[in-house]
């Protein structure tokens, strides 16, 4: 393992503990954490749990989990994990997150519920802004 690939996830632990902006304490904070949290292992299992956890009222099949488990699975590989930068805005139906990746590139987080029935409670949008 190269010493950048140690260091890299040193950088994101420090950023974090420099009081980097938290999810507020809300329903929509949590799975805004939760994601972020899955995001950033990158790994099957950490996006099955979060899936699990954020499963709507609507059957989902085993074809459209693996898919969606994929999908999260594909995204985290070609980000990279993300810290959380400043809190855009918070209410009960919208939370907007700024994130920067390893590259430094500035990501937009919006988590909003998902209309009922839905394959999600909380749909989950990822945005590179410019």
């Amino acid at each position: 393992m190269t010493l950048r690939r140690l260091l890299t996830p040193l950088a994101f632990l420090l950023a974090c503990r420099g009081g980097a902006p938290d999810f507020p304490d809300t329903p929509l904070g949590r799975v805004g954490h939760d994601w972020l949290a899955a995001h950033n292992r990158a790994e099957g299992h950490a996006a099955v749990h979060f899936t699990m956890l954020n499963r709507g009222s609507a059957a989902m099949s085993g074809a459209q989990m693996d898919s969606a488990v994929h999908a999260g699975v594909q995204l985290a590989e070609r980000v990279g994990p993300l810290v959380p930068l400043r809190l855009l805005y918070s209410s009960d139906t919208a939370l907007i997150m700024l994130l920067r990746s390893a590259d430094s590139s500035v990501w937009s987080a919006r988590f909003t519920p998902a209309v009922q029935p839905s394959f999600v409670k909380v749909a989950v949008e990822l945005e590179r802004t410019p």
